[in-house]
């Protein structure tokens, strides 16, 4: 029997059955005198107490020992049970299928900050206040029932300070009379795995925009489309909404070089001096600056106009320095304050650090192609000298190579030659006539036609244009023209003989357009040709002397 009173009263019941059979027996035996029977039956009567006490004493202590035992045991399991929950270093929770909570572990308690009699027996989807974790465990807890293992989500949980990133796992526990089931809900803590992630991708997108800086410089040697990469990269990185740089003039003011974003200084671009300013202090001592940029700030700066009407909660200026010298700073606004910490700052110096790298080698680029420029022009204006000291050893021929070269120039254009292409058919075109230096002045001069010796010394200056230019680097890619402005289009041409497409693009085009000036021009063993004898010529001789098509755009272009 497990009940205990019906224990005891069975006891009882069969205890006094067997006194009343056994003891009246034994008194019956011994005391056959019926004048002591009753004293023999009083005594009979206590004795049957007193046994019957005894035997009930001993019952209920046997019984109450058994449940002591088994308290003791229970309790020792349950703080086992506990030990073990509170030792396991993750959150744990029982829940039924309503998500009413069952038990809880002192680090789940710790989470939602309240004591286990205050959660116990509450709804677990109203401890999680973030919609998108309530809404995670109800779909984890409809896919256990449907027959699936473990569930596993995370969610976010805000604590004081922080937020806690947490994984929690579901899984079935146990069926309480086929009517409730009971999961157990773990959750571990991987705030430091997801912000060390956080950070490794941070650090790399760091990295990655200062590669994209350096492409930039590597593919936009141009400061301005270099300095369009570099403060869209630093506005996006840095997470703030405008940019600036101010670069240093050679007159010591820090003048406004470009700007991006909805905060700039592009909306009123001043010249800073260098006293008075937060730039202009950045700029001299080293340091940079971090701090607010308003009307009521304090801060003394000629562009507080920009920002009127507007809450500048954010500003910061860094120098920019590279090789010892400082070129200028580098600014950054944000309409609202966020929390910045060292690795932020630290990457607005590397940033700048870069940026000033790359600013220092456009500079340097945009000084060597003005220099470069500079010494191309001065090339061109010695080459100029040169056609005109030819010319003026021909008075008749002066003004030709002026004219021929700006015609065929037009030309050269019009058949699409590049910037580079255009640069050395310029000239190739001032120096076409400079192998007749060569040539002498008694067949250079010579009032009527060459005979034939005369015509072939005539005709080498072409090969002496060739031998004089090639030994000059700068020059060879000006051959062409020199060297084949005589050949024609079906081969009877010189020097070489060159037909159709043999010959150079731009010996061709210049060749149209020396024909022609040498027609519409007075020499001393002809007279000029009016300008519609020459076009006809040129037309008359398309295809055969000429490039048809090179042709057809000449005559639109002097048409023009």
């Amino acid at each position: 029997m497990k009940n205990p009173a019906l224990k005891v009263a069975f006891a009882y019941i069969v205890f006094g059955a067997l006194w009343i059979l056994f003891s009246d027996m034994l008194v019956n035996a011994f005391f056959p005198d019926k004048a002591s029977l009753s004293t023999v039956q009083t005594y009979k009567g206590w004795a049957f107490v007193v046994s019957s006490g005894l035997l009930f004493y001993f019952m209920i202590f046997r019984e109450f020992r058994g449940k002591a035992k088994a308290n003791v045991l229970l309790t020792r399991q349950k703080d086992f049970s506990n030990s073990v929950l509170n030792s396991a270093g993750v959150y744990v929770a029982v829940i039924d299928d309503r998500g009413t909570i069952a038990r809880i572990n002192e680090k789940f308690e710790r989470l939602f900050s309240s004591s286990g009699g205050e959660i116990i027996g509450k709804s677990i989807y109203d401890i999680f206040l973030n919609p998108s974790t309530a809404s995670g465990l109800r779909s984890a807890v409809d896919d256990i029932r449907d027959g699936d293992g473990e569930q596993v989500f995370e969610s976010g949980c805000p604590v004081p300070g922080n937020t806690l990133h947490i994984r929690w796992s579901l899984r079935f526990l146990a069926s309480w009379k086929e009517e409730t089931d009971y999961f157990v809900l773990t959750g571990v803590d991987i705030t430091k795995v997801v912000e060390s992630e956080r950070s490794a991708t941070k650090r790399l997108n760091n990295i990655q925009a200062l590669h994209e800086i350096d492409l930039a410089v590597s593919y936009n040697v141009e400061l301005e489309k270099m300095l369009d990469v570099f403060l869209e990269k630093s506005i996006s990185r840095l997470e703030v909404d405008g940019a600036d740089i101010y670069l240093l003039s050679e007159d010591n003011k820090l003048r406004f070089t470009h700007g991006m974003g909805s905060i700039s200084g592009k909306s009123l671009p001043v010249d800073l001096p260098l006293e008075g300013t937060v730039p202009g202090r950045v700029v001299l001592t080293g340091e940079p600056y971090s701090g607010p940029l308003r009307p009521d700030s304090g801060v003394n700066c000629p562009r507080l106009e920009m920002i009127k009407g507007m809450k500048i909660s954010e500003y910061h200026a860094v120098p920019l320095q590279t090789r010892g010298k400082t070129l200028g700073v580098l600014e950054v606004f944000s309409v609202d304050e966020r929390e910045r910490d060292s690795e932020w700052h630290d990457f607005l110096i590397t940033l700048a650090g870069q940026g000033s790298l790359a600013i220092d080698v456009a500079i340097m680029i945009e000084s060597l192609k003005a220099s470069n420029k500079m010494i191309k022009h001065a090339y061109d204006q010695t080459l100029e000298g040169l056609a005109m000291a030819l010319e003026l050893r021909d008075i008749e021929m002066e003004g030709h190579s002026r004219r021929v070269t700006e015609l065929s120039m037009a030309l050269a254009r019009e058949m699409g030659l590049s910037d580079g292409e255009l640069e050395s058919f310029y000239r190739g075109a001032l120096l076409h006539d400079i192998g007749k230096i060569s040539v002498p002045d008694e067949i250079l001069f010579k009032k009527g036609p060459l005979d034939e010796s005369e015509w072939e010394i005539m005709k080498a200056h072409t090969v002496y244009a060739r031998k004089l230019l090639s030994q000059i680097d700068y020059l060879v890619p000006s051959l062409d023209i020199p060297y084949c402005h005589h050949e024609r289009w079906d081969g009877s041409g010189y020097p070489q003989g060159l037909k159709g497409e043999e010959i150079p693009l731009s010996a061709r085009i210049f060749a149209i357009v020396d024909v022609y000036d040498a027609l519409t021009s007075e020499r001393p063993y002809k007279h000029a040709w009016s300008e519609e004898e020459a076009l006809k010529y040129l037309r008359e001789n398309s295809g055969k002397l000429f490039d048809e098509r090179i042709v057809d755009r000449f005559l639109k272009i002097v048409k023009s």
